[in-house]
């Protein structure tokens, strides 16, 4: 059971994480060319976009949230291990991890444009306000389609479809 919760919790933490092996890495000890040089900039560009817009943080911090349901549903695992996993949760370790996939997706120029955009005062509000305005999003998107589901069940029964049957009723216009 242990291992299940163990390879449940890592799961969670590297759902979205694709681990790419370094670009520009040479497999001879020679001298670092100048496109291993700018390859080095750009990561240490990214290191510093994912620290100043702190999802290395707030990914951390989801991860510690997500911990004590887990612990509920799970009273038969020690508190020591959950203890233990909190304590082991490093910010540094995701931002190694993420760092590639930015790498794959952005361009350098990219990444500096997202640093200046996150460090002018709009980005920075950005930086506040977003998991507020996801969260809220969310429950909109939640309740958006529940409305959608009424709709659609509403039709269905105005065509004699029930809940408990995908056939139309006896008694309805299309069952007859």
């Amino acid at each position: 059971m242990k291992t299940y919760i163990v390879g449940l919790l890592l799961l969670m933490w590297c759902a979205a994480s694709a681990q790419t092996a370094p670009r520009g890495a040479s497999s001879s000890p020679s001298a670092p060319t100048q496109a291993d040089k700018d390859q080095a900039a750009k990561r240490v560009e990214i290191r510093h976009l994912i620290e100043l817009t702190g999802a290395a943080n707030i990914s951390a911090d989801a991860l510690r949230q997500i911990i004590s349901p887990l612990r509920a549903g799970f009273p038969q695992v020690p508190d020591e291990f959950w203890d233990t996993f909190i304590k082991e949760v490093h910010s540094d370790e995701l931002i190694d991890l993420v760092v590639p996939i930015y790498d794959k997706y952005y361009t350098r120029d990219e990444i500096h444009d997202l640093t200046t955009f996150y460090q002018s005062p709009v980005g920075q509000k950005t930086i506040k306000v977003l998991p507020k305005l996801s969260a809220e999003a969310i429950d909109a998107g939640q309740e958006w389609g529940r409305m959608v589901a009424d709709r659609a069940m509403r039709k269905l029964r105005d065509k004699g479809y029930d809940k408990s049957s995908s056939m139309p009723s006896a008694d309805s216009p299309a069952g007859q």
